[in-house]
C-alpha cells in the first residue's frame, strides 16, 4: 500500500469518528457562493475517495453538484486520481467540509498515436499531448501502462508540468466511467492564435480547427492564454491536414466561473509549480498566481526547495488577483544528501551516507525531469536533491545532481523524521544514533540534546497527514562513523 493511500484511509477513519461526534462545522461564510455552516471554500488539486478528499480535507458529496467534465454524474463516479475543482465550506476543524459543486477535470480524451514503455519516465502521445506516468499514477481497467496500446480509448487525468506535458494522475479506460466516451478532447492553454476567437489555434502540439465550432457559454470569448475546452463528435478527430476538428469550444474562466473565488475566500490549489524564478516571492501552481510572505507556513520543505515543476500544495486566501499563502505544503517531501557513489548505472546510482558500517545506501533515480547527470563511481562527494519515491523500496528520485558538496563535503542526510526514540532518529528508514553531535535550532544556536529532541516531532498519518520535523544530520567527512552535526529545517 502507498503512503498517500494509507494516509487517506486514516484520515477517513478519523473523520467518521468526528463527524459522529458532532455536527457540521460552524463558523463564518466566507464571500463567494460556498452556503452555510462553514467557512466558503474552493480547492483544485487530485482528489481520493471517501467522500471527497482532497487537500487535507474530506468533502461530503451526498448532495453536490457533480460533473465529469461536463457530463453530470452521481458521487459514485468519482474516483481516486481524478482532477477536481470543488466549491463548499470547511468546518472548523480543518478536516471537515461539506461540497456543492464538484467538476472533474480531463486533460484529453482518445487513442493514443505513439506509446512508449521503454521511455523514462513512459509516456504516450494522445492528440498531440505527451502523457508521462509515475509510481503515483492510477490506472482504471488496465493491468498498467504495459497495456495500453493505441487501440485503446483512454482519458487522462493529470497536472501539466512546464513544458505543457500532462503528468498523469489517473489513466481511465473503462468507458462507462468517462465523462463522454462518444466526444474526444483536449483541455489546454490556446496558442498561435490571431485575436479572439480565432478559428485555428494550437493546443500544445496539436493543432485545431474550430470552424463552425460552437462557443461556449454563450458570449464567452478566447485568445491566447486563454484554457479551453474543445470537443470534437465525428471521429477520426483528427483531419488528413492533422487539425482537430472541433465542434464545440468551451472556454473556462467563464464555464467554472462558480469556482473562482471571491476577495478573502479560503482558497486551495494543488499542482506543479511555474513560472518560478530564485529570490522571487511570486509564481503559480497548476496556473494559480501565489504569493508567498514572510509568515507563510512550508511543510515537507523549506523555501529554497521551490523550483518549477515541484508538486505542492498551496493553502491560504484570495486577495482578488492571487492566492495569498498561509502554507505551502511539497507534496514529495524534499530530500538532501551527500555522500559517495558505489554503483552507477545507466539511470540511477546508489550514494553512500556516512561511514560503510552504517549501510546507509540510497538508491538514487534519475530521469528527464533530473537537472544533472549519472555520476560515476568514486571517492568525490555527490550533492542530490530530490523525493523520496512511493512504493516498498527506498528510491530517491532526483530534482537536481551535483558533482560537488557543500558543508565542506561532509556527507549529510536530510529529510522528515520518521520515528525517534533517543538518541536514535529514523530518516529515509535508516536509523542515526546522534550521540556526541552538535545539536542547533531553527535560528542556528545550539541546543541540548534533550531540547533538540523535545523539539522534534515524527511522522503522523494523521488525520489530518502531519509531516514529521525537517532534520538535517551531518557525518564528519575525516571520520564518517561519527555525527558531527543535527539541525533542525524550516
Amino acid at each position: 500500500m502507498n503512503t498517500r493511500m494509507f494516509r487517506n484511509m486514516a484520515l477517513i477513519a478519523a473523520i467518521v469518528l468526528a463527524v459522529s461526534a458532532c455536527g457540521g462545522g460552524t463558523g463564518g461564510t466566507g464571500s463567494g457562493g460556498g452556503g452555510t455552516g462553514g467557512t466558503s471554500a474552493v480547492s483544485t488539486g487530485v482528489m481520493a475517495k471517501g467522500s471527497v478528499i482532497l487537500n487535507g480535507v474530506r468533502y461530503e458529496d451526498t448532495t453536490a453538484n457533480i460533473l465529469i467534465d461536463d457530463t453530470p454524474k452521481t458521487a459514485a463516479d468519482l474516483r481516486n486520481g481524478m482532477v477536481v475543482k470543488v466549491l463548499g465550506t470547511v468546518s472548523d476543524d480543518g478536516i471537515n467540509g461539506t461540497a456543492q459543486q464538484v467538476k472533474a477535470l480531463i486533460e484529453v480524451r482518445g487513442l493514443p498515436t505513439s506509446v512508449d514503455p521503454n521511455a523514462s519516465p513512459q509516456s504516450l502521445v494522445v492528440l498531440g499531448q505527451t502523457v508521462i506516468v509515475d509510481d503515483q499514477t492510477v490506472y482504471s481497467n488496465l493491468a498498467g501502462f504495459g497495456a495500453i496500446t493505441t487501440s485503446t480509448l483512454i482519458e487522462v487525468h493529470g497536472l501539466r508540468d512546464t513544458a505543457g506535458r500532462i503528468r498523469a494522475t489517473r489513466i481511465e479506460a473503462n468507458q462507462a466511467q468517462m465523462g463522454d466516451d462518444t466526444v474526444d478532447e483536449i483541455r489546454g492553454v490556446v496558442s498561435g492564435a490571431a485575436g479572439s476567437n480565432a478559428t485555428t489555434f494550437n493546443l500544445g502540439s496539436q493543432a485545431v480547427s474550430a470552424i463552425g465550432a460552437v462557443i461556449a457559454p454563450t458570449g464567452a470569448s478566447y485568445q491566447n492564454g486563454s484554457v479551453v475546452e474543445v470537443h470534437c463528435t465525428v471521429r477520426p478527430c483528427v483531419s488528413g491536414g492533422g487539425e482537430f476538428q472541433a465542434s464545440r469550444v468551451e472556454v473556462e474562466s467563464a464555464e467554472d466561473s462558480a469556482f473562482q473565488p471571491g476577495s478573502g475566500q479560503r482558497f486551495e490549489v494543488e499542482g506543479l509549480i511555474s513560472g518560478f524564478n530564485p529570490g522571487s516571492s511570486n509564481f503559480s501552481v497548476a496556473g494559480t498566481p501565489v504569493i508567498t510572505t514572510g509568515s507563510t507556513r512550508f511543510e515537507g520543505g523549506i523555501s529554497t526547495d521551490l523550483a518549477n515543476d515541484i508538486k505542492v500544495e498551496a493553502e491560504g486566501a484570495w486577495n482578488g488577483s492571487a492566492l495569498v499563502a498561509s502554507k505551502i505544503e511539497f507534496k514529495r517531501s524534499v530530500v538532501r544528501l551527500q555522500g559517495v557513489v558505489t554503483v552507477s548505472n545507466a539511470n540511477s546510482f546508489n550514494l553512500q551516507i556516512g561511514a560503510p558500517a552504517a549501510a546507509r545506501n540510497v538508491t538514487v533515480e534519475v530521469d528527464s525531469f533530473t537537472q544533472g547527470t549519472v555520476p560515476g563511481t568514486g571517492p568525490n562527494c555527490v550533492q542530490v536533491r530530490g523525493q523520496r519515491k512511493f512504493g516498498g523500496s527506498l528510491v530517491v528520485v532526483a530534482g537536481e545532481v551535483d558533482n560537488g558538496c557543500s558543508q565542506g563535503g561532509d556527507h549529510v542526510l536530510q529529510a522528515l523524521v520518521e520515528a525517534k526514540a533517543e538518541p536514535n532518529l529514523t530518516l529515509l528508514g535508516f536509523s542515526v544514533n546522534v550521540t556526541g553531535a552538535q545539536f542547533r535550532n531553527l535560528i542556528d544556536a545550539n541546543i541540548s540534546q534533550a531540547e533538540f529532541f523535545s523539539l522534534v516531532s515524527a511522522t503522523d498519518p494523521g488525520p489530518p497527514p502531519v509531516a514529521g520535523t525537517l532534520v538535517r544530520v551531518r557525518f564528519d567527512k575525516n571520520n564518517l562513523s561519527v555525527v558531527k552535526e543535527v539541525e533542525l529545517e524550516d
